[in-house]
């Protein structure tokens, strides 16, 4: 009789054991159901979009790539906005940062050979360097195309830069084709330039 009863509780824990967890697997799933449908409507009512369907500027590819406005180490004033229109070519650097030497001179040939069709712009990492290094800097490498000075990291914080160098491409209509981080080669950026050209 004893048996009996301790293999009928036995059975009970167990049943008892298999609906809890059909319980708590059901809430687990209800909850998933009801998250995933929260999320949607959030990403579908536009939170990134603004009016008219249009994508917020945000240095994602796909998106009008976020304006701004710096000096250049003689105190001309630069707007990204204002060279749209043509493939445009961002690159954020530093003075101190090895691979962004090495990488110069290849912007700066691609400047001269695509003086017409492209605008390339060099964005100095000025927060984490010294703003009195860059003229020698570029002096050094002979560039000619126009280098600005991001002395309060807002343009960096903006493009989400988080290693130097980084590297901007964006296409004729202002819409971020790439974001790459890392040192560029030739091929690389000649390979790049050509498809930003070809969908001008």
């Amino acid at each position: 009789m004893r048996a009996n009863s301790e293999t009928q509780m036995k059975q009970t824990s167990l049943l008892a054991a298999r609906w809890f967890w059909l319980v708590v697997i059901g809430v687990v799933v209800v909850a998933g159901v009801g998250w995933i449908s929260v999320s949607r409507s959030l990403v579908g009512s536009g939170s990134t979009a603004a009016a008219g369907g249009q994508l917020e500027p945000a240095p994602v590819a796909g998106h009008p790539a976020p304006d701004f406005e710096l000096q250049t180490p003689t105190g001309e004033a630069i707007r990204l906005s204002d060279h749209f229109g043509r493939p445009v070519i961002v690159n954020f650097w530093a003075t101190w940062c090895g691979p962004c030497r090495a990488e110069f001179p290849e912007f700066q040939r691609a400047a001269v050979d695509n003086a017409d069709t492209l605008y390339i712009l060099g964005v100095n990492s000025t927060s984490a360097d010294q703003a009195d290094a860059v003229p020698a800097f570029l002096d050094e490498f002979g560039i000619t195309f126009p280098v600005v000075l991001d002395k309060a990291g807002e343009v960096v914080d903006a493009y989400h830069v988080l290693g130097l160098p980084t590297t901007v491409f964006i296409d004729s209509s202002g819409k971020i084709n790439e974001v790459f981080t890392g040192p560029l080669n030739k091929a690389y950026i000649e390979s790049k330039i050509e498809e930003l050209q070809a969908g001008s």
